[in-house]
């Protein structure tokens, strides 16, 4: 394990708790410290303390400083935030470098209330209530554990005074200038006041938000995996007659979708029909069953048609055409068979202004909207599909219908044509 060790009274308690396991035989311990640059002499004599500290205790030391507010001034985080990251990154980094398996955080039950707490007051959802769990972890890292998470501070404090181990102080942990600080120093003793188990019991719903976000998180899964779809690039969720009865299931399969949105970009999302700004180049469209998720704008340009093979419209579809007996296709919307005179000097492209075809079994042209109109082609799906096209004039609309000019004729050669999503 690599402890993430401050100086502090928690994670001192936790590098020592654990050296006891490693003399025991039963875990290797190595340390890791970062020197924020953020309080002068006292952080680089935390960096000290915590070096002489390794040495004593014959434990594998790493530090490094860094200057966070000169990061978080160059990020636009704020100092708090920006120390989180860095450290972080640095904790994973040297984790990999020492072949960690874990990362230890000294985390105790009053860290916990206080999170829990934050997370509630910022309007959160169950993950956030769930969240500083006894172990977490992200694919590809190193995962979090923290021992102490059932452990109050004043058993910590208990424990190092009675092995005579001293520790570092924080001024800053005193100055109820940020909201962890303020509830801390300001709001827990209040409500030990009133509810003197409040940190217990705190901590006790945050196991039952734990277990009931599992379920609802497995549940949403399987619910994204029969109603979440994909069309040319446009992911679909079908929301049914009714779609806001299982609401908590729609936002869960949503936020899989749309990792980026919090709670109340998923409320504007369903406040009303119609186009919504989701974010980061996203858009979503509520129709009244169905919920379309549009990634941002591209431009694929136009890819001359291959005859004979296979042709990619990047982010868009493959279409493959082969020579075939001059026989149509019926009931199969992805794959036809078309005259392959038509196909000559066609190209794969998306719509554009002007567009027109001859609707097969009709005399005469239409517009390309008017087309898709009739044909009820969903509005958000319009400007994503892909297109067979000579200049202005269309083809094939996959999924939709051919033109009139592309007809099988017995006397003619034909080309089957099939799309495939990417």
């Amino acid at each position: 394990m690599l402890v993430a060790l401050s100086g502090g009274k928690d994670s001192v308690c936790l590098l020592r708790l654990l050296c006891a396991q490693r003399d025991a035989g039963l875990v290797e311990v190595c340390a890791a410290h970062m020197e924020h640059g953020i309080r002068g002499d006292a952080s680089a004599g935390d960096m000290e303390f915590c070096r002489r500290l390794c040495e004593k205790l014959d434990v594998p030391f790493r530090s490094v400083s860094a200057d966070v507010p000169r990061l978080a001034e160059e990020s636009g985080e704020g100092v708090e935030t920006c120390a989180r990251r860095v450290r972080h990154a640095f904790l994973q980094n040297t984790a990999r470098e020492l072949s960690c398996d874990y990362i230890a955080l000294a985390h105790h039950r009053r860290d916990r209330a206080e999170t829990l707490l934050m997370h509630l007051l910022r309007g959160s959802s169950l993950k956030g209530m769930a969240s500083m769990g006894e172990m977490t972890g992200e694919e590809g890292k190193i995962p979090l554990v923290r021992p102490l998470i059932d452990v109050s501070p004043e058993q910590i404090q208990a424990y190092l005074e009675e092995l005579g181990q001293p520790w570092r102080e924080d001024e800053t942990n005193l100055l109820p200038d940020n909201p962890r600080n303020a509830l801390r120093l300001k709001v827990l003793p209040l409500l030990k006041e009133i509810y003197p188990g409040a940190e217990t019991a705190l901590c006790r719903f945050g196991d039952i938000c734990a277990r009931e976000d599992a379920c609802l998180d497995r549940l949403s899964r399987e619910y994204a995996s029969e109603h979440l779809s994909e069309i040319w690039g446009v992911r679909v969720l079908e929301l049914g007659n009714a779609p806001f009865r299982e609401k908590a299931l729609v936002f869960r399969a949503l936020k899989l979708a749309l990792p980026f949105l919090d709670c109340s970009d998923m409320e504007r999302i369903f406040d009303k029909p119609g186009f919504t700004d989701a974010g980061q180049g996203v858009r979503s469209f509520l129709a009244d069953d169905r919920l379309y998720i549009l990634p941002p704008a591209v431009d694929p340009g136009e890819k001359q048609l291959s005859l004979n093979g296979e042709t990619v419209l990047p982010g868009i579809c493959r279409v493959s055409v082969f020579p075939c007996e001059s026989v149509p296709i019926r009931d199969n919307g992805l794959t036809q068979r078309l005259n392959a005179a038509s196909l000559d000097g066609a190209c794969l492209r998306l719509r554009r202004e002007n567009d027109f075809i001859r609707p097969f079994g009709m005399a005469g042209k239409k517009s390309l909207g008017d087309y898709m109109t009739d044909r009820r082609v969903p509005l958000p799906v319009r400007d994503r599909m892909p297109l067979l096209a000579r200049g202005s004039e269309l083809i094939w609309v996959p999924g939709v219908g051919i033109s009139e000019n592309a007809r099988v004729r017995p006397d003619a050669p034909a080309l089957e044509c099939s799309v495939e999503n990417l």
